[in-house]
């Protein structure tokens, strides 16, 4: 039986990590950067002074009725924190006081049917 135990705690050791996950990241549908947080899935989009964040569930189906939260975006070396307000389906939006250009590094932070979620979004090196 001990031969076992350790059999399996060796086996559950060595397995990749990724079998643990929810699996892979669905699609940036909106043309945003896409991250897990919690229990859903966020899609941000930056572009010019606009910042919309979609959410997800873990199906991957629309998550409407999102209360509000806030984005933090790094433009030029200064964060810039903007209130995220719920948008047309499951959207939220909010106005950078100045223009995102380059590498859009952010994080967000909601609060979704009385549960938080929050990510950091960095696109890939």
């Amino acid at each position: 039986m001990r031969l076992a135990a350790t059999a399996f705690g060796l086996a559950l050791a060595l397995a990749p990590v990724s079998g643990f996950a929810h699996g892979e990241l669905p699609p940036a549908i909106h043309g945003g950067l896409v991250q897990e947080a919690g229990e859903m899935y966020l899609e941000l989009v930056v572009k010019g002074t606009d910042v919309t964040a979609y959410v997800l569930d873990q199906a991957r189906k629309p998550v409407p009725g999102t209360q509000a939260g806030t984005a933090t975006v790094l433009v030029d070396g200064k964060n810039h924190k903007v209130e995220l307000k719920a948008a047309e389906g499951n959207s939220l939006h909010a106005v950078l006081p100045v223009e995102a250009t380059g590498r859009i590094v952010a994080t967000v932070a909601l609060k979704i049917g009385g549960r938080t979620a929050s990510a950091r979004f960095m696109p890939a090196a």
